[in-house]
């Protein structure tokens, strides 16, 4: 479709929302597979995506590491992928961003309940707990398309324990608020 076929259907540009944004292992490997034109070492596609928001996709350090989740590191040695997600969330929080934009179901849960952990893993170390908010590309787009939140599972409508958002996107819900004033 393109940039530019999307662009068409912004109806809310943000503007002062920087955007963290997580590529994830699989969606550029193994490259040979990919439609990405070789550009998996440092793609740039998905914060293209974001910037027809409006919103600012802000470089940090290690963009484009391993949140920690990949290869059954998760699974298998939980604290080295705490470890692995604490980086991360350092650099991200270093860098000032407002959200964390990922397309990944296991990268999101990664950067979503392992901020839960790292908090109380390396709490510590880390200073102020992590609080950053965590959505996927789709759920961007589709506020920016003018969707219901609602529609899109930014708001949760139940009282489960264990359920995903594990860190609040009240914060991303109170600047789409703003803008829509």
């Amino acid at each position: 479709m393109g940039l530019d076929y999307l662009k068409d259907f912004v109806k809310l540009k943000f503007s002062n929302l920087k955007v963290a944004v997580h590529y994830g292992c699989h969606i550029v490997k193994p490259s040979e597979k990919r439609p990405w034109n070789g550009e998996y070492e440092a793609p740039r596609f998905l914060d293209e995506i974001v910037e027809i928001t409006g919103a600012k996709s802000i470089n940090y350090k290690d963009k484009y590491m391993c949140c920690g989740a990949g290869g059954a590191v998760r699974t298998a040695v939980k604290e080295v992928a705490a470890d692995f997600t604490r980086e991360k969330l350092v650099n991200m929080r270093d860098a000032g961003v407002d959200i964390i934009i990922n397309c990944c179901p296991f990268c999101h849960l990664q950067l979503d309940l392992g901020q839960v952990e790292v908090n109380n893993i390396y709490a510590d170390i880390i200073g102020e707990p992590f609080n950053i908010p965590v959505i996927y590309i789709t759920q961007l787009l589709g506020v920016a398309f003018g969707m219901d939140p609602n529609l899109l599972g930014l708001i949760k409508n139940h009282e489960l324990q264990g359920v995903s958002p594990f860190i609040s996107i009240d914060p991303f819900l109170n600047i789409v608020k703003e803008q829509l004033i």
